[in-house]
């Protein structure tokens, strides 16, 4: 990767942070914190996740931004791979989410009950 791009790709991730950096402060004091934590890491997964595409000695691009400018500008729609790559990085996140979710549901749930066994000593769910 040349000295350019390189410097090209530190200048879009940094910009991209601070996108989300943002979104999460105006999103602060959502009171559904799992919809604001799921759309910011879905979103930072698909304009941060690179795409190589087949050419020979092609570069890694950022994968949102390859998918909306191939979509838009060239004739034949947008390519397969960066599809795909668009499609399993976002699919990719919302299951990350969802697993989160399940984990904390239970945790949440044992939690309760475990207290209301400590008030309640004759408590037994069955």
């Amino acid at each position: 990767m040349s000295e350019d791009f390189r410097i090209a790709w530190i200048v879009y991730t940094g910009s991209t942070l601070v996108l989300l950096a943002a979104g999460w402060w105006f999103m602060r004091n959502w009171r559904w914190s799992w919809l604001r934590r799921t759309l910011l890491l879905v979103s930072a997964s698909v304009l941060l996740v690179p795409v190589k595409t087949p050419v020979a000695e092609s570069v890694a691009l950022p994968v949102l931004p390859l998918y909306l400018y191939q979509s838009l500008f060239e004739e034949s729609g947008a390519a397969p791979e960066v599809t795909a790559n668009l499609v399993f990085a976002a699919g990719g996140a919302l299951a990350v989410m969802v697993v989160w979710g399940l984990v904390s549901l239970l945790s949440r749930f044992r939690r309760e009950r475990r207290r209301r066994f400590d008030e309640d000593p004759y408590f037994n769910e069955q």
